[in-house]
């Protein structure tokens, strides 16, 4: 199965509208990488700043949010297209109910 349809039926799964994600992460100021193998949007955000779900076009950002990624490998694919760096990268897993941890980006390269 392809990690489009993948990641499509995890966020039927989830009642949440993947278009809107993508057009989103695309119109507002994120980043949105799709390949055959994998598939993943972010963008940056300030860990200071509340839920990074609702920021955009953020001043002076300290962190890179993945709000999705689909495939093998895929967060340290999104770390190597970053287009800059940032001190941080975070995510929330929401399958597992948990809120937004962040992580060193220079811890998560050495991880590699």
């Amino acid at each position: 199965m392809s990690t489009y349809f993948q990641a499509k039926g995890l966020y039927d799964g989830l009642g949440i509208d993947m278009e809107k994600d993508l057009a989103a992460y695309s119109l507002h100021g994120g980043y949105v990488f799709i390949a055959p193998d994998h598939l993943m949007w972010g963008k940056p955000v300030r860990r200071d700043a509340g839920d990074p779900d609702t920021q955009w076009n953020v001043e002076n950002p300290d962190a890179w949010y993945v709000r999705f990624a689909c495939g093998k490998g895929s967060l340290l694919r999104f770390i190597g297209l970053m287009p800059y760096d940032l001190p941080y990268v975070g995510w929330k897993r929401v399958l597992k109910g948990r809120t937004t941890q962040y992580f060193k980006t220079d811890r998560l390269r050495r991880i590699r």
